[in-house]
């Protein structure tokens, strides 16, 4: 059990930009996340009881971080940078937390009530 990051793929680039796209088969509300540099988010695990939590799913839409994450079964830690766009999927039982290098926005394909029902802090 690991976290996976992964790109969030390019359809076109051009003059005004770029368009990505991505797959979900979730439903229902998301997060839509705004922080601060320097700030830090997270410091927790869920334990999968949340259909939304497990995987936790984030798209990192702009701006970087450092993803600091621990697999508590076989207490084995990490730090990544992340740099957007990233799609970041955190499997249920592993302990991560967010330091925004940059500004950052992210969305949770989650509800405030999937959080609230599976969040565990050690």
């Amino acid at each position: 059990m690991s976290v996976t990051i992964s790109s969030i793929e390019v359809k076109a680039v051009d003059e005004r930009g770029a368009l990505h796209f991505f797959k979900t088969d979730r439903t229902g509300e998301f997060l839509l996340v705004y922080r601060n540099a320097g700030t830090v988010s997270g410091q927790h695990y869920h334990k999968g009881i949340s259909a939304g939590k497990n995987p936790e799913d984030m798209l990192l839409v702009q701006g970087s971080i450092n993803l600091h994450w621990k697999d508590l079964k076989i207490n084995h830690e990490e730090t990544i940078k992340v740099e957007a766009p990233s799609r970041v999927k955190i499997p249920a039982g592993i302990w991560h937390e967010v330091t925004a290098i940059t500004d950052i926005v992210f969305i949770e394909l989650n509800s405030l009530k999937d959080g609230s029902e599976d969040t565990y802090r050690i």
